[in-house]
This record gives structure tokens, C-alpha cells and sequence, in this order.
């Protein structure tokens, strides 16, 4: 469990007490009048609790959980250890992103026999499919670098795409989905 998890628990125990306390105070004693006195003073309480409880943690708040529980966990096509040096070999992501861009509205464009662009656009835009991704605006940086190494692949001599295809956890289907697109269209 890693510190922000902790940090959130501890938050959330200190004011759960915090919301409870005035209750538990009236409660506890019978005399209305100690009673009502003793709850403002547990109110009080509980609000310089809350208050100390958000000075000591700021940075945990409902937006970091939030966010974190936003990022959905994206079937990777590549070994963890390849991420490195994907990062290190890709250009820089906003370059990948408009040239794939480019690539995909030509591969929806107007109907026409196949060609090898509109084919690699179809094979992204399945990945992004896959990845519950509908435009390349929402993918991260290491998602773009998997799609420009995919489209790479595509076009690589068979030497540099089994040198590629290393970096995939299935190789023999990338390489598989590369000859397909590579064979000459029959009639």
C-alpha cells in the first residue's frame, strides 16, 4: 500500500471521529443541559480536528483520488522492459501524435481501394478500439510511442521488423499482422 493510500486512510479515520464525536458525546450523558454543552463543545471539536486534520494532509484531497481512479490501465503491446528504450528511440510525442493524426483521417477518407497508408490506419485505429481510446488526443505519451513504433514495424524491411518486433510481447502476431499487410491484394 503505497504512502498516498495511507495518508488518504488516515484522513478519512480522523474525520470520520471528527463527524462522530458530537454524538457520541450526547450520547453518552443523560442531562440535556450537559448534554447540549457538552455537543457544541464536541462540534467545536470536531471542527478544529477537521481543520488540523486538512493542514497536516493538503495534498490528499478528493481530486487526486479521483484522478488516479480515472486512469484506466491500457493492454500494453509492449514488453515492460522495451518501454525504455521505445521512450529513448521515438521522437517527441506532440511529432507522433500529428503524423498519426494525419495518417488516420486519411484512412477514413473517401472510399477507394486500399491502400498501404489506409491499411496501417485501420490497424491503429483497431489498437486504439482496443484501448476504449477514441481519438489520439486522450492516449498518454508511452501510448503514442507504442502506435508510432506499430506503424514503423508496418513499413520496415523484414529485417528491421524482426528486429521491432523484439520489443512486442507478441512478436509473431505483430509480425503476422505486418506480412498480411505486406501481401499483394488478390481479386
Amino acid at each position: 500500500m503505497g504512502p498516498h493510500i495511507v495518508n488518504l486512510v488516515k484522513r478519512r479515520v480522523l474525520l470520520t471521529f471528527a463527524a462522530l464525536s458530537p454524538g457520541v458525546v450526547a450520547l453518552t450523558l443523560q442531562e440535556m443541559a450537559v448534554s447540549l454543552a457538552f455537543m457544541v463543545l464536541g462540534i467545536f471539536g470536531a471542527i478544529s480536528l477537521a481543520a488540523a486534520t486538512l493542514s497536516v494532509f493538503p495534498h490528499v484531497g478528493p481530486s487526486s483520488l479521483i484522478e488516479s481512479m480515472s486512469r484506466k490501465p491500457y493492454p500494453s503491446l509492449l514488453l515492460p522492459s522495451a518501454s525504455d528504450r521505445v521512450r529513448r528511440m521515438a521522437p517527441e510525442p506532440p511529432v507522433i501524435r500529428a503524423q498519426l493524426k494525419l495518417l488516420m483521417e486519411n484512412a477514413h477518407s473517401a472510399p477507394r481501394f486500399l491502400t498501404e497508408e489506409d491499411q496501417i490506419g485501420m490497424v491503429l485505429s483497431r489498437i486504439l478500439a482496443r484501448w476504449d481510446s477514441p481519438h489520439l488526443a486522450e492516449l498518454s505519451d508511452d501510448q503514442i510511442r507504442e502506435l508510432w513504433l506499430v506503424e514503423r514495424l508496418m513499413r520496415a524491411s523484414p529485417a528491421e521488423a524482426g528486429a521491432l518486433s523484439r520489443f512486442f510481447a507478441s512478436p509473431n502476431a505483430m509480425l503476422a499482422m505486418r506480412d498480411a499487410l505486406a501481401e499483394p491484394a488478390t481479386a
